[in-house]
Order: C-alpha cells, then sequence, then structure tokens
C-alpha cells in the first residue's frame, strides 16, 4: 500500500494509457460528425473544472491573513496545494485546447501506419481522452485536498 502511495501518478497515467488503449479500434472508426459533438462537450467541461480550481485559488488569495493560511504557508503545504491547483489547471487548458483541436481537423487528414489508413483526429481523441483521465483524477485529488483545508478555515 506505502508503494501505491508513493507511485500513484504512474499508476494512475498507466491505467488511463491502458484505457485508451482499449478504446482505440472504437475511436478509430469515429468521422467528424461523432467526434465534433463528444469533443465539444469535453471541452466544456474542462472549462468548468477549471474555473472551480481558479475560484479555490482566489479564495486563497482573498484569505491570506487567516491565520490558518498563514501557517500552513509556513509549514510548505499551502504552496504546495496551490502548485497541485496550477498544474490541475494547466492540464484541464491542454484537454480544452486538445478537443477544441479536434474540431477543426478534417476526416480527409490521414496518415499511413502499417499498411493502413488512420485520421489523424482519431489520433488526437486518444491522446485528448488520455489528458482528460488523468486531468480529471488530478482535479479530483486537487479538489479533495482543498476541501481537507477549506474545512478548517
Amino acid at each position: 500500500m506505502r508503494l501505491l502511495k508513493k507511485y500513484h501518478y504512474w499508476f494512475y497515467i498507466l491505467l488511463t494509457a491502458f484505457f485508451c488503449w482499449l478504446s482505440w479500434p472504437v475511436v478509430v472508426n469515429f468521422t467528424s460528425k461523432e467526434i465534433q459533438p463528444i469533443a465539444s462537450a469535453v471541452s466544456t467541461l474542462s472549462g468548468i473544472l477549471f474555473g472551480f480550481v481558479m475560484a479555490s485559488i482566489s479564495l486563497f488569495a482573498s484569505a491570506k491573513d487567516n491565520k490558518l493560511v498563514r501557517n500552513t504557508t509556513m509549514t510548505g503545504y499551502l504552496p504546495k496545494l496551490v502548485n497541485r491547483l496550477h498544474v490541475t489547471m494547466g492540464l484541464l487548458l491542454f484537454v480544452c485546447f486538445t478537443f477544441l483541436l479536434v474540431l477543426f481537423i478534417p476526416d480527409s487528414l490521414t496518415f499511413n501506419w502499417s499498411g493502413k489508413d488512420y485520421r489523424y483526429s482519431a489520433l488526437i481523441v486518444i491522446f485528448g481522452v488520455f489528458l482528460m483521465q488523468n486531468s480529471f483524477i488530478q482535479f479530483y485529488l486537487s479538489w479533495k485536498g482543498f476541501k481537507e483545508f477549506s474545512k478548517h478555515m
């Protein structure tokens, strides 16, 4: 259990990569008609979650005179939590950008791999799904840490 706690990020990355590998046979057959509503919904959801994370950072900034905020800043816990929130925001923005990008890639744009043609949009969707899963896990872990911290404010 201690080993899992130490390497939990790597565990999540491998788990989401495995899920993406399993979903490739399905995603590879998607056309832009199927991809566009999915990409639009995922980028919207990521943007909303980004807003929640930004609001939590704003709460810390506005409560800088709070005794708990000052003490946890001195112990180093708060900077780590804020850093995790910033990483979460970056991942969520990257998910938004990836799925917005896929909205503009035509079905005619393909590449050849092992004698078979694949759409670039399918490859970017798989990458976006990988990012999305990791950013949602990071969001959950960050939100859990924020929730624990804020209940003492």
